[in-house]
C-alpha cells in the first residue's frame, strides 16, 4: 500500500500506467489548492491510497473505511490487462481517502 499525500511522493508511482499518475497527482492538486501544500498525512483534506496486493483492502476496511460506502468509483485507466479504478471515501466533512485499486482488488473493495 503506498500513501501519497505530497507531490514529491508521486515518484513512487513510476511503474505506474501514466494515467494511473496523472490522476493521482490530479487529486494531490486538488487537495493542495482547498487545504494547502505543507499538509500532514493526518491534517484536514486526506490522502491517496495505492492498493498493490488484494490483503491490504482487508486493513482498510478494518481501520481506515470501517463502516464507510464509498461516495463514488470510476475508472482512470485501462489497457488490454488492467482496469485501474479511483474510489472516493469521505472519511469528516474536511478529510477523504481516495483508493486506486486495478481488477480484482476493486471488486473486493467494493463488496
Amino acid at each position: 500500500m503506498i500513501n501519497l499525500w505530497k507531490k514529491e511522493y508521486l515518484n513512487f508511482l513510476s511503474e505506474y500506467p501514466k494515467g494511473v499518475v496523472e490522476n493521482v497527482n490530479n487529486v494531490i492538486n486538488t487537495l493542495d489548492e482547498n487545504y494547502g501544500s505543507n499538509r500532514k498525512l493526518t491534517d484536514d483534506g486526506g490522502y491517496v491510497c495505492v492498493i498493490e496486493e488484494i490483503k491490504e483492502i482487508d486493513y482498510l476496511k478494518s481501520n481506515i473505511l470501517n463502516r464507510l460506502v464509498e461516495e463514488f468509483s470510476d475508472v482512470v485507466y485501462e489497457d488490454e490487462t488492467n482496469v485501474y479504478s479511483s474510489t472516493l471515501y469521505l472519511l469528516s466533512s474536511d478529510y477523504s481517502v481516495t483508493v486506486i485499486s486495478k481488477n480484482e482488488e476493486t471488486e473486493y473493495l467494493l463488496k
